[in-house]
């Protein structure tokens, strides 16, 4: 259990410091893309909210931890338990159209605000991975062969 909460410091943290940043340099981009295109009429503003930022670490890190324990408990179940990040941008996706956070915002509006911080929660829990690997694989209810097995004795 310890290094589930090592791993899930790592991710929120590195997600929590790296979102507003990475958020802002592709909006910047994008402004500049617009502005070399011309576009004459043309709007575009995006921003990110740290109150929805933390909302999002907390939803990260509590499927994390949710994810470690069921896979303790229960064992290693495919769409079950195997993607907490893909929960947790579908939880908290549910949270703002519920809460009425993204009426009359366009879809550029949205992918330039929310997908960069989806998008480093994601790579971050790739990254530190490596070591949560180690512990899945030394789990003593699992089999870990990929080789097929006959049904019968044919």
């Amino acid at each position: 259990m310890k290094s589930a909460l090592f791993y899930t410091l790592k991710v929120c943290l590195a997600t929590l410091l790296t979102a507003a940043p990475v958020t802002m340099a592709i909006g910047f981009a994008y402004i500049g893309l617009i502005t070399l295109i011309k576009l004459q009429n043309y709007t575009f503003n995006f921003h990110l909210l740290f109150n929805h930022v933390f909302l999002f670490v907390a939803i990260l890190a509590a499927l994390i931890i949710l994810n470690r324990y069921l896979i303790a408990k229960v064992g290693y179940k495919r769409f079950i338990n195997d993607r907490p990040v893909a929960h947790s941008i579908v939880i908290f996706l549910l949270y703002l159209v519920i809460s009425g956070s993204v009426r009359f915002f366009s879809f550029d509006y949205l992918l330039f605000s929310y997908a960069p911080m989806f998008l480093t929660a994601y790579v971050f829990s790739r990254v530190f991975s490596e070591t949560a690997k180690k512990d899945f694989w030394n789990l003593p209810n699992e089999r870990h062969d990929d080789g097929l097995k006959p049904l019968s004795n044919q």
